[in-house]
């Protein structure tokens, strides 16, 4: 994991708290986004108020398809960060998919990760 990465797990961990973070699979869009873009991944629409890294957090991950997840958006360069109720996930299995793996929480079991590689 880089050093980006690492900040990014301590962002969400912050914001998530360590009890929540060890049943979660995490992802994050390899693309950053940017202030005044708005994206769209699963149900939500994100209107971006600042640089940011995206993050998608999939809080049932043994839970089939529409289930509780949120989408966090992470300031670039501060300890801002926004979270985006969900209930359905980002398409993780396509092959454009931009998001990749960033964290399994112990209690997330292993098939539950999804990728674009399974």
């Amino acid at each position: 994991m880089t050093k980006a990465e690492q900040s990014i797990l301590v962002s969400v961990r912050n914001s998530l708290g360590v009890d929540q973070l060890t049943g979660t699979i995490i992802y994050l869009n390899i693309n950053s986004v940017h202030k005044d873009e708005q994206v769209k991944f699963g149900d939500v629409i994100i209107n971006v108020p600042w640089d940011a890294e995206l993050v998608f957090v999939d809080l049932e991950p043994i839970m089939n398809w529409g289930h509780e997840c949120c989408y966090l958006l992470i300031r670039k360069n501060a300890d801002e960060v926004i979270r985006i109720e969900a209930r359905m996930p980002p398409s993780l299995k396509d092959s454009t998919s931009t998001f990749r793996l960033l964290w399994r929480g112990d209690l997330a079991p292993e098939w539950a990760v999804m990728t674009n590689e399974n």
